[in-house]
């Protein structure tokens, strides 16, 4: 009734030398290293999207008269954020790319903070 099965037959593994074992852990270290590029990159173009968003819908307000002499800073700070998002696409360096993309962070959150408190 067990359907051909032998009794323990999950409990056999595939013996394999050293030289095997040493070559599927580096596959599986340089797998996980590229995943994990990958999502570091994605990650990072994710939030330089973001802050460009945030600065061509701060000059689309500015087109449309919506800004009043208080407001106008926190635009400029929007606005500013996007360029320093755009940046990143140009800054080649990692870590320098990141302290970019942190400056463009901190000023997208502190313009449309702005914008919002003194609206």
């Amino acid at each position: 009734m067990s359907g051909g099965r032998r009794s323990g037959s999950r409990n056999r593994r595939r013996q394999v030398s050293e030289d095997e074992r040493a070559a599927a852990v580096e596959a599986y270290r340089e797998s996980v290293s590229r995943l994990q590029h990958t999502a570091y990159r994605n990650m990072r173009q994710a939030v330089a999207y973001a802050t460009i968003f945030v600065a061509v819908t701060a000059t689309w307000m500015i087109f449309i008269d919506q800004p009043t002499p208080t407001t106008f800073p926190w635009y400029a700070v929007s606005i500013l954020s996007g360029a320093f998002g755009l940046s990143t696409y140009f800054v080649r360096e990692p870590r320098p790319r990141l302290y970019v993309l942190a400056a463009a962070v901190v000023l997208a959150v502190v313009g449309v903070a702005g914008i919002f408190i003194t609206n």
